[in-house]
């Protein structure tokens, strides 16, 4: 059956194809933004689809796709999708859980904002951090790599019978554990510097009992959390770029699992 020169079993590898690249566009950090019109990513998908539909493997000319097989082959498309793309995803949740460590020493815990991208609630200084790591993300061609590995998906990943192999999840759990790790490390000068002022502030406690800690602490405690974080922009930068190094390595490794 053939319809304005496109076989059935092309229409069938295009909707295929569409399912996994739009899951992809629809929660990966920048496309998935919900700053991003829905019409413009409903654009992308079906572009990038467009442009990796012949580079993905199709489906046997011999094979004759029914309806149940092919809302299967659909469905386990988008699984892909959403999976490969989650694993991304955790690099900028260690981020987010930095800066909310960086802002809770700070004390801006209690001053928190709407994330547009998760609808939920986060201090000023994960908000901040989130953002740079993004603009990072952009300058470092995050965007291109994330094309790159989704066109890697379709060739270790085939469109019809994709198995989900115990090693796949394996390495996820760790990724997923790492998040604690890189907020460690993203939040390590505002933890030392806030830590080294308590300290301060301690002696100086000890040494005038007339001075109120507590009135002269929080003020200061904002001050050098605020001029640490200026001053270790550089560090973040370094920091974020070798770790989206080895995520980049430990990403492509994750998807040639399937």
């Amino acid at each position: 059956m053939e319809l304005i020169g496109i076989t059935l079993l092309q229409a069938e590898k295009f909707f295929i194809v569409l399912a996994r690249v739009a899951a992809v566009v629809a929660v990966i950090p920048i496309f998935g933004h919900q700053a991003v019109p829905p019409r413009l990513r409903i654009g992308l998908a079906v572009f990038l689809s467009i442009i990796i539909f012949p580079l993905a493997p199709g489906v046997p000319e011999n094979v004759s796709l029914t309806i149940g097989q092919f809302f299967v082959a659909l469905f386990q498309s988008v699984c892909v999708g959403l999976v490969i793309s989650f694993f991304v995803i955790l690099i900028f949740a260690g981020v987010q859980f930095g800066g909310e460590i960086a802002g809770f020493e700070m004390g801006f815990s209690i001053i928190s904002v709407i994330d547009p991208l998760s609808s939920s609630r986060m201090s000023l200084i994960t908000q901040f951090q989130y953002i740079f790591s993004l603009l990072i993300f952009l300058v470092l061609d995050g965007h291109l790599f994330l094309i790159q590995g989704l066109v890697e998906s379709f060739r270790t990943a085939p469109l019809l019978g994709v198995h989900f192999v115990p090693a796949s999840a394996n390495q996820l759990i760790r990724a997923t554990s790492n998040i604690f790790v890189i907020g460690v490390k993203i939040s390590a000068p505002i933890m030392v510097a806030t830590l080294l002022a308590k300290v301060g502030l301690g002696i100086l406690a000890r040494t005038m009992p007339q001075l109120n800690v507590f009135i002269v602490g929080f003020p200061l405690q904002i001050g050098i959390g605020l001029i640490t974080l200026v001053l270790s922009m550089p560090i973040f930068f370094y920091t974020f770029q070798k770790l989206w190094s080895g995520y980049q390595i430990d990403w492509f490794r994750f998807i040639r699992l399937f």
